[in-house]
């Protein structure tokens, strides 16, 4: 499985969410869940994806070329991608992904979690299971404007609903590993 996680190049305020990452990537790389991100060594980005390296295992980054120049790519990833555009890294952050996971993060985080719910309800890309790591209620007004936006049908409410929100990644990764699975099934059995 490849799990897209949408995460900062910042580390945020509270040591916490350095604490999660790094517990994050551990589990990822346990479970043989291969990490697809945005390729940086900066930040929450570079403690989830070192996280993975040193527990052997699978780093898919995808960094724009000659884009950020207070950040750094990880060449040490197990393959990287360079990008002309930060369009093309999102594009490929979200087709390279069986599922997708909300780490808390700043703006361009925010931006890449809207662009991609935003293509599966218009049907750009297949909906895929998200899981929203809502640290501290830190993402409680994005599910209260997702469901907003769901009730007054400006949004395709399945689209909503595949949004799973939770304060413990583990629980999150466990609904993640069944929704891409069973994402397959529907896909296999639709040939």
């Amino acid at each position: 499985m490849k799990l897209t996680v949408f995460c900062g190049a910042r580390f945020g305020r509270a040591n916490q969410y350095q604490l999660v990452a790094k517990q994050l990537g551990t589990q990822l790389a346990q479970d043989h869940i291969e990490l697809v991100y945005g390729g940086s060594q900066s930040g929450i980005m570079g403690t989830i994806s070192q996280a993975v390296l040193e527990n052997n295992g699978e780093v898919l980054g995808i960094y724009p070329e000659n884009l950020f120049k207070s950040e750094l790519p990880r060449h040490n990833a197990t393959k990287l991608i360079t990008t002309k555009t930060i369009d093309e890294r999102k594009e490929l952050l979200m087709s390279e992904a069986d599922a997708f996971l909300v780490f808390p993060g700043g703006i361009g985080t925010l931006e890449e979690v809207t662009q991609a719910l935003s293509w599966m309800d218009i049907g750009i890309i297949n909906t895929k299971p998200m899981g929203i790591l809502n640290m501290h209620g830190y993402y409680d007004s994005l599910k209260t404007l997702l469901e907003t936006c769901s009730t007054e049908q400006f949004m395709n409410p399945a689209v909503v609903n595949n949004c799973l929100f939770s304060n413990n990644y583990q629980d999150l990764l466990e609904q993640l590993i069944s929704g891409a699975q069973h994402s397959h099934l529907d896909a296999s059995g639709s040939n």
